[in-house]
C-alpha cells in the first residue's frame, strides 16, 4: 500500500466512521477496488485509532467533563461511564471471541455491500422517529451495546446502527449520537492496543509503518469533519436520508463482486 493510497482510505475511514454509512464497508470496498491486498486488519485498526483521537478532539469538553465528574464522584457522571462500560462488553466480547471469523469476513468485499443495504434499512426504519430524552439508561445502554456488537460486520454502519438504536429508544439524535461516538473510545483503544503488541513484537517495513501513519493521520482530520458535521445535521436533520446512499453503494457493490 503506497501512502497516497492511506491517505484515501484513510479520508474514506475518517468520514464514514462516524457519517452512518460505514467504515468498514467503504475500506473493504476502497481496497478491491484500489487493489490493495492486506494479510490481516493492522491498515483498518490503525485508521480507526485516528477517528478514536477525532472523537477525542471533537468532544473534548463532554470527555473532559465526564473525568473530571467521576474523581468528584459526580453522580451523572458515573452514571455515564457505567452506560458506556455496560455498552462496550457485548462489542468486545465479538471481537475477542470471533476474532479469526472477523478477519475473514473484512476480506469479502460482495459481503460488505450486502450488509450496506442491510444498513439502509436500518436508517430508512428511523424516519418517523424523533426522541427528546436526555438521559442515556441501563437499557439505552444494553441495547445500543448489542447493536454495536453487530456493527463489526463491515458495511453495517457503527454510528448509523447505533444512534438508529438510540431514536428508536426515544432518546434525542444528538444525544444518541454523542453517546455512539463515545461508545466507540472503549472499543477501538481496547483493539488498537492488542494490535499494536503485535506489531511491536513483529514491526512493519519502514514503508508499510509510513503508510500506516499517513491513514492514521488522514482519518483523524476526516473523523473531526465528520463528526461536527453530523451533530449539526442532527439538530433538525433525519437520519434516513443516509439509507439511499448506502443502497446505492450496496447495490452496487454487490453487481461489481457478486460471484
Amino acid at each position: 500500500m503506497t501512502p497516497f493510497q492511506a491517505a484515501l482510505l484513510g479520508l474514506v475511514q475518517g468520514l464514514s466512521e462516524f457519517l452512518p454509512i460505514s467504515s468498514s464497508g467503504h475500506l473493504v470496498l476502497g481496497q478491491a477496488l484500489l487493489g490493495v491486498r492486506t494479510r490481516d486488519i493492522t491498515f483498518e485498526v490503525i485508521v480507526h485509532f485516528g477517528t478514536l483521537l477525532a472523537v477525542v478532539t471533537a468532544l473534548r469538553e463532554r470527555v473532559w467533563a465526564l473525568l473530571r465528574g467521576c474523581f468528584k464522584q459526580d453522580a451523572a457522571a458515573r452514571r455515564m461511564v457505567l452506560a458506556l462500560g455496560i455498552g462496550t462488553v457485548p462489542a468486545a466480547a465479538v471481537g475477542i471471541l470471533f476474532k479469526d471469523a472477523l478477519e475473514a469476513v473484512f476480506s469479502s468485499p460482495a459481503a460488505a455491500s450486502g450488509w450496506l443495504v442491510v444498513t439502509g434499512a436500518v436508517l430508512w426504519s428511523t424516519r418517523f422517529r424523533k426522541g427528546d430524552r436526555q438521559e442515556v439508561r441501563v437499557w439505552d445502554a444494553v441495547c445500543i451495546g448489542a447493536a454495536q456488537a453487530f456493527a463489526i460486520l463491515p458495511g453495517i454502519s457503527r454510528s448509523g446502527i447505533t444512534i438508529s438504536t438510540g431514536l428508536w429508544r426515544g432518546m434525542d439524535g444528538r444525544e444518541a449520537a454523542a453517546f455512539s461516538f463515545l461508545l466507540s473510545i472503549p472499543v477501538i483503544l481496547g483493539a488498537t492496543v492488542l494490535k499494536m503488541g503485535e506489531l511491536a513484537a513483529h514491526p512493519p517495513a519502514r514503508g508499510t509503518l509510513a503508510s500506516l501513519v499517513v491513514g492514521m493521520l488522514a482519518a483523524y482530520g476526516a473523523g473531526v469533519v465528520a463528526i461536527r458535521w453530523l451533530l449539526a445535521l442532527l439538530r433538525g436533520g433525519r437520519l434516513d436520508r443516509f439509507a439511499y446512499y448506502c443502497w446505492a453503494v450496496g447495490l452496487m457493490g454487490l453487481a461489481v463482486f457478486w460471484r
